[in-house]
């Protein structure tokens, strides 16, 4: 294979020694009419010459290699009137051209420049232009809506939905597939994840002040990444040739929690200018941003735990059900430094630089009703009441700390016909959870069940269960875990302008080395005896009740009072709080969870030869991509084992694994100008998606055998990739004002998908316990299927009106059937949908600007979407329910400087609800309430 690259790129430079064409250069930028707003996607075409091109890096365009001679040059940008003029091209020269657009009016009534309809007119202008089929969100647009990071942000392209933790966009799906399946990069630099069982960042910890754009490009071509099955998001910090001169914008603002009644404060600000140095110009562009935010949950939670036919009884029911409140404080710091230098017309070098810093301090409350400890003495299908049962309150005191340091160092240079283009990239991501600390108390012999089902079930216990004297402590867990992801990067393009049959066009060939290594390190330390400290209770540790509107959740743990018990008696102990010693369950499953550290080395070589030609109207984009994938994993096998006589032990063995696969990915974007106004689109591609770390872990996340029980969780290190077949048909259609109309039909074709599914009907429990006799195993592990197929189609429609009233709507409905490839007599159908695949993805937005007032009401809605299959009974499957959000932000522009912003965030107060089988049956419950912003702005652009 690597020979067959190499054959690719040498006929590729080969081809490129022919068909040399004149050294005429034409090169220019387009602006407003005051020439202090500059475009990007304006199309740029030489009438004669039947050549396009359009413009980047704030307003600029380039044609080389142009016959010297008098040329048609016209200017097209939705939303401004057309620009035709004439220009003179000269042999060995380089000719320039200043071109102004939009009508003659100040800045602020510019429809194109400030405002609403200005961000929407960059982001059509930059999809109209692109080769292949992308939705933008432009930075007007995104200080828009009321989004506080990059995932949010996202969330208005059509077909795009996010994951939420806690209330906040984290992950990002697009056209139903889930967050797995896509790939992010940063300036063109992959970055990696912080998290231990992620592949791709949480785009949540990039505040959206530091952004220039997004894009999300929905067809493949040869020079992107071929690991994007759903799509690739692109994120674009800000550099100073994005804008003229000097430039600064600062902000501050106050952020209100409805549910916690806390305010929380957020700055930001942003620096560019362009310096002359003698030799060319260099441009500096510095953002910073931050955001200390105090906010808060309460779930109610079914814990995954029902049953059929539940002990014999007809009835479905639930053995646990847990209340959790959750008390969180979370710090963003996001920094950004790009330096741009321009010696020249044709060459540039860069360094771009990102720092991330996230911290997250988190209280959970917890009240678990372990029913299953007790006696069932009635039930039917709404309610059930146990006798002599436990609970247990749990204070989770949890302190996260992720870095991530991303460095591109780069440049460009043209010499006639050629264009060279180089970077390095080194990018490291750190989670760190240093001295986690979990408590538990629990009370036995407490009558207790639930009166209702549904979203909220209605809980209740006897009075007993809410007396913290009743509590004796029962287990602490100390753990410190770390988690490191670095990654370098090497990457090279080489681009050669050429004709075709006198069909201007261009060959590129490229490659990539991406070398990858992810560890985990954790150590865990458990208590299960406390008679060395008199077996204290919980009353000694509460003076307060937990503020829980979904129920009654009783006495708190206080945080400080628990934290001095652990540091002055507990921590450091040794076996003195550990029952039996080292026989002792505690000691021994604090060994096996100190296992579960391993070292994930990745390397990815990658190489492509591709063709761009203009056929008149006609756009072909085409070409090959190889990707070789070599993986390396160790880890340790650690299992807790509990013998006959009841005492307890462990066994460690260090497990390594290899993995290769490779990879040729064809690709082809047609693009086809049926009118000035009317595009329509084609495009097949094949990718793949790499399984996530957590899905190939070495080290199975648990081993437990009890009483001749096996309950085991773990990765699956013999994972294949996705393989993915696209195709898509688009038609765009351009009115000429500020609006589009678009639908676009995909199919997917998915080979080796993943998911997570307990196995245990379909995987031998003596491959975790050889020589044990199991009597019943709970078995969780990823595992490929067979074959996929995912298709649908997406809507979208905008239009700003001379009222001021602009309107944008989007839908995407996608539809899927995998085959988990069971065998025949499996206890469900192997057919089934795309795990985490919604059906129905939409938004609409009502915006309306008028003089100063700025309004925007918008709405956000994604359906049901299945999130885990359970193989042995399709009624256990869990479903995340369909979930619609809905925010408003207003702003008054007290001058061209100053302007003040109101934001609302969930006005209706949405929860989030997963559910097993039915709506019925609750798997997880939260609302996190309303959050209300107020800020102002201050700028000189």
């Amino acid at each position: 294979m690597k020979t067959s690259v190499k054959a690719l790129m040498a006929t590729s430079a080969f081809m490129c020694a022919f068909n040399a064409m004149a050294d005429g250069r034409l090169e220019g930028r387009v602006s407003d009419v005051a020439g202090s707003v500059y475009f990007d996607g304006a199309i740029i075409r030489l009438k004669e010459l039947k050549m396009e091109s359009s413009t980047k890096d704030g307003g600029r365009f380039s044609f080389n290699s142009i016959p010297a001679g008098t040329y048609t040059l016209t200017v097209d940008y939705l939303g401004a009137e057309s620009v035709q003029r004439l220009v003179n091209v000269v042999d060995d020269k380089t000719t320039k051209e200043a071109v102004q657009i939009g009508s003659d009016v100040t800045s602020m009534e510019n429809l194109i420049v400030v405002g609403q309809a200005a961000g929407a007119s960059s982001a059509l202008n930059k999809q109209r232009a692109a080769d292949n089929f992308v939705s933008v969100v432009s930075s007007d647009s995104i200080g828009q809506f009321p989004d506080e990071n990059v995932s949010e942000a996202l969330q208005r392209i059509p077909g795009v939905f996010i994951e939420r933790d806690q209330g906040e966009g984290r992950f990002v799906g697009i056209r139903g597939a889930n967050p797995n399946l896509n790939s992010a990069s940063i300036n063109g630099m992959n970055i990696p994840s912080p998290e231990s069982d992620r592949r791709s960042v949480a785009l949540d910890v990039i505040p959206s002040g530091l952004l220039e754009g997004l894009e999300v490009r929905k067809t493949n071509t040869p020079d992107m990444d071929g690991s994007g099955i759903g799509g690739n998001i692109e994120v674009k910090s800000l550099t100073a040739f994005d804008r003229d001169g000097m430039s600064y914008n600062l902000s501050a603002e106050g952020n209100y929690n409805d549910l916690e009644s806390e305010v929380s404060p957020k700055v930001a600000g942003t620096f560019t200018n362009v310096f002359d140095v003698g030799q060319g110009e260099l441009g500096v562009a510095a953002a910073i941003s931050w955001q200390d935010r105090d906010f808060g949950s309460e779930t109610m939670e079914g814990a995954g735990e029902w049953e059929n036919d539940l002990e014999g009884s007809g009835y479905r029911g639930s053995v646990k059900m847990e209340q959790r409140d959750y008390v969180i404080n979370r710090t963003r710091l996001g920094a950004a430094l790009n330096l741009d230098w321009r010696p020249s017309d044709t060459s540039e070098y860069y360094l771009h630089s990102l720092y991330s810093h996230f911290e997250d301090q988190e209280y959970r409350q917890r009240a678990e009703y372990k029913y299953d400890d007790g006696n069932l003495d009635s039930i039917d299908g709404e309610s059930a009441l146990w006798t002599d049962a436990e609970m247990e309150r749990n204070l989770k005191d949890r302190f996260e700390e992720q870095k991530i340091t991303s460095v591109v160092l780069g440049g460009m240079n043209m010499s006639g016909d050629w264009t060279y283009e180089y970077s390095v990239g080194y990018s490291k991501s750190q989670e760190n959870e240093p001295d986690y600390h979990g408590s538990n108390f629990t009370a036995k012999d407490i009558d207790m069940g639930y009166t209702s089902l549904g979203e909220a079930p209605d809980v209740f216990a006897g009075d007993e269960a809410f007396i913290a004297s009743n509590f004796e402590m029962d287990e602490i867990e100390i753990t410190n875990n770390y988690t490191q992801d670095e990654m370098f990067t090497y990457k090279f393009d080489i681009t050669r302008e050429m004709s075709f049959a006198g069909h201007p066009g261009y060959i590129k060939f490229g490659g990539k080395i991406t070398n990858r290594e992810k560890g985990n390190d954790v150590d865990t330390q458990l208590y299960d005896d406390f008679s060395a400290a008199g077996d204290p209770t919980m009353d000694a540790f509460s003076h307060s009740t937990v503020d829980y509107s979904l129920g009654r959740l009783g006495p708190a743990i206080d945080q400080g009072l628990i934290d001095d018990f652990i540091d002055s008696n507990v921590a450091g102990s040794g076996t003195t709080f550990q029952e039996d010693g080292i026989l002792g369950e505690a000691y021994n499953e604090s060994v096996v969870a100190s296992a579960r550290d391993y070292l994930i080395e990745e390397d990815v070589q990658a190489a492509y030869i591709m063709s761009r030609v203009d056929i008149n109207d006609l756009r072909l984009v085409y070409g090959l991509r190889y990707e070789g994938t070599k993986v390396k994993s160790s880890g340790y096998d650690a299992r807790l084992i509990e013998d006959a006589s009841g005492d307890f032990g462990h066994s460690i063995e260090e497990v390594n694994y290899d993995q290769e696969y490779h990879h040729v990915l064809p690709s082809i974007n047609a693009r086809y100008r049926l009118t000035d106004e009317l595009l329509l689109r084609a495009a097949y591609s094949e990718t793949i998606a790499r399984p996530s770390f957590g899905d190939i872990s070495p080290s199975p996340e648990e081993i437990t055998i009890e009483d001749d029980e096996l309950t085991v969780e773990a990765g699956n290190p013999d994972l294949d990739p996705y393989e993915s077949s696209n195709f898509d048909l688009i038609v765009e259609y351009y009115p000429g004002d500020i609006g589009v109309v678009s639908a676009s039909l995909f199919y997917k074709k998915i080979d080796n998908f993943i998911f997570a599914a307990d196995v245990s009907d379909t995987v031998d429990s003596s491959v975790y316990a050889p020589g044990v006799t199991i009597s019943d195993s709970e078995i969780y592990m990823p595992v490929n299927g067979n074959s996929a197929d995912l298709y649908g189609l997406e809507l979208a429609y905008t239009k700003s009106f001379d009222s001021g009233f602009l309107i944008q709507a989007n839908a995407t409905f996608t539809d899927s059937e995998a085959d988990l490839g069971l065998e025949p007599g499996a206890s469900r159908s192997s057919s089934t949908e795309l795990p985490e695949q919604a059906d129905t993805v939409g938004n609409l937005v009502f915006g309306y600007e008028t003089g100063p007032f700025s309004l925007r009401l918008s709405a956000n809605y994604k359906s049901k979407t299945l999130m885990e299959l359970d193989l042995g009974e399709e009624e256990n499957d869990t479903f995340a329910d369909d979930h619609t959000q809905i925010d408003f932000s207003a702003k008054y522009d007290f001058s061209k400087s100053m302007q003040m912003y109101f934001s609302a965030i969930n006005l209706t107060d949405e929860p989030m609800y997963l559910y097993q089988g039915s709506r019925k049956y609750n798997s997880q419950y939260e609302e996190y309430g309303p959050s209300f912003v107020l800020g102002f702005t201050y700028r000189n652009f």
